[in-house]
């Protein structure tokens, strides 16, 4: 071998060497940044970097197999692991997990909004995973110089890898439960932690490849328990003197309760909602616990609609969003049925999931935009001024849903006209661009209100205002960070207005109970899908299950073992939808 034949090859093995280090500090800050406690733990987590590590060493191993010439190759995983860990970061900011590998398909929902939110949660630490990229193109860059130090290297690469083996040897031989740590997935971010890349890989393929469970007749007969003895049955409407007024269901984005009741500088952030909570024949629920999982905002879509649970692992709305489902519009036979949307209909598969969940017409951005002459994003103020001015138009009894998207994220200071939110001194300015949009949203349901009234149509309309999920917790109006800060104002708000009953409920519920305390308000028992969750007109509900690690928000009462098993059942329900749902 020449010299400088040799000063390649020792090049080739530090470069090799400088890959692996930055792939496995990359994975390692994206386990630190989602699953670990952030960068406070970085010192306390070596099991981790072993695993990460090893999970590098074995990833970029083809290397080795490439002729020389076709190393550079290496340049494409790299580039790509790169993007992909700071788009999990900021996905888990979002969506509280790691994304799974079946939304990357999700090609129709980026836009403008998914880009400009995705810019607001990037972070300062992100470029701990950015820079290593960097720093190596820099080495590269040098030249020969750098390249001719390559002979050091390889007692240090032949050290790391037996430190590595000793190491998780070590960690394996622990007598774990390999199945249960292998073959389960409760969280992709804590699978992803403990797993290391190439395991998590292989599984979310897995999933992404069989995510069509084949429903077998031992689960079929279990749900078939479960329906019968678990599910309410009941046809009786006491809750409703008459079913047949009008439904209108408001899906409000990203609404947290806390803002609910709160003033800045003296003056109501929400006066049309505290109007609402404050008056006769309203039911207000503060404390409902958000269910969504990967679908964020379609999953609450499907939960309202369906009385369903979503899927842990997936996206249910684009996975299987052709149905058949149960629906609360099923439940209303005769009605009307309309859904506005501010967003193109192919996102979160809406166009299918419209009908699929009995809509007759679907009015999306297009439709809003032509009709009103907008141009760019349709905001709250269009959706409330198309839905103004269709009032007229729906045949009694109706039933209309709306979904609002002036507040999602991001809350930067120019998304919305300067108010007197945004020039109070009080807040920092992601408060203030928060609290900006949902003054509006608020103030835009203020005059949906006032056209309901106008064409005389508030007195026989029941109004549901639900949120889909959370967003922007209390500690960052206060300037404590997601990581110094357990939220303890996770709830959003339910509110039904024009109904025959007066009450505040104060305990913890979930998001899949507001589908049969609809049915109860509206005198729709005669369907005979409850659900899966209770009214809170007829249960003592007093807690929920977070589907991140199936825990109990609230109170554990007599309902959470059935509340638990429901997740599983409602899993099996939406495989084996064709054959349960389909009509008879």
């Amino acid at each position: 071998m020449s010299r400088a034949s040799g000063h390649i090859e020792r090049w080739g093995t530090m470069f090799y060497v400088l890959c692996v280090l930055v792939v496995a500090w990359q994975c390692f800050m994206v386990a630190l940044d989602t699953q670990l406690g952030g960068l406070g733990q970085l010192f306390h987590n070596w099991h981790v970097v072993a695993i990460s590590l090893a999970n590098a060493l074995l990833l970029l191993a083809p290397y080795w197999l490439l002729r020389r010439r076709w190393r550079w190759l290496v340049w494409i995983p790299l580039t790509l692991l790169t993007v992909w860990c700071l788009m999990q970061v900021c996905y888990c900011r979002a969506y509280d997990d790691l994304m799974p590998w079946q939304s990357l398909t999700l090609t129709q929902n980026v836009n403008s909004t998914l880009a400009a939110t995705t810019l607001s949660l990037l972070r300062w630490q992100d470029l701990l995973i950015l820079v290593p990229y960097l720093l190596l193109v820099v080495v590269c860059l040098l030249g020969r110089r750098m390249r001719e130090g390559g002979e050091r290297i390889r007692p240090f690469l032949l050290s790391l890898a037996g430190c590595l083996l000793l190491s998780l040897a070590g960690y394996l031989v622990k007598g774990e439960n390999y199945e249960k740590r292998f073959l389960h997935n409760f969280s992709n971010r804590g699978y992803f932690a403990q797993n290391g890349m190439i395991p998590y890989g292989a599984f979310s393929l897995y999933q992404a490849l069989f995510n069509n469970h084949k429903v077998t007749d031992e689960e079929r007969a279990m749900v078939d328990r479960f329906l019968a003895d678990d599910c309410p049955n009941y046809t009786d409407n006491p809750y409703s003197a008459d079913g047949r007024r009008n439904l209108v269901l408001i899906i409000v984005e990203s609404l947290h309760t806390w803002p609910i009741g709160m003033q800045v500088d003296g003056r109501e952030v929400t006066p049309v909602m505290n109007s609402l909570v404050a008056g006769d024949s309203v039911i207000y629920a503060p404390h409902v616990l958000f269910q969504t999982s990967h679908g964020h905002s379609s999953d609450a879509h499907f939960i309202y609609n369906t009385g369903l649970l979503p899927l842990r692992d997936g996206v249910v709305a684009v996975h299987h969003g052709d149905g058949p489902y149960p629906t609360l519009a099923a439940a209303l036979p005769g009605y009307d049925c309309r859904e506005i949307i501010c967003t193109p209909g192919v996102n979160w598969n809406q166009n299918v999931t419209a009908r699929t969940y009995g809509f007759d017409t679907l009015y999306n951005r297009e439709h809003l935009a032509v009709a009103l002459k907008r141009q760019g994003n349709i905001d709250d103020a269009a959706l409330v001024d198309y839905a103004g001015g269709l009032l007229p138009s729906l045949h009694q009894p109706f039933f209309l849903e709306m979904v609002t998207m002036t507040m999602h994220a991001p809350y930067t200071d120019g998304k919305l006209p300067p108010s007197w939110i945004t020039a109070s001194d009080t807040l920092n300015a992601e408060a203030r661009g928060y609290l900006n949009c949902v003054h509006l949203t608020d103030s835009c349901i203020g005059v949906f209100i006032n056209d309901l009234h106008r064409y005389e149509l508030a007195g026989n309309t029941v109004l549901a205002i639900v949120s889909d999920h959370t967003q922007l917790y209390r500690n960052r109006v206060m300037g404590i960070s997601d990581y110094d800060a357990v939220p303890d104002d996770w709830g959003i708000p339910l509110i039904i207005a024009g109904c025959d009953t007066t009450l505040r409920y104060d305990a913890v519920i979930g998001q899949v109970d507001v589908y049969p305390t609809l049915l109860d308000v509206m005198g729709a028992n005669a369907y005979p899908w409850k659900g899966l969750g209770h009214s809170i007109l007829r249960y003592p509900v007093a807690g929920a299950i977070q589907p991140r690690n199936m825990s109990v928000i609230g109170d554990s009462t007599a309902l959470t073992p059935q509340q638990r098993k429901a997740w599983d059942i409602s899993r099996l329900l939406i495989f084996d939808r064709v054959q349960r749902f389909s009509p008879q």
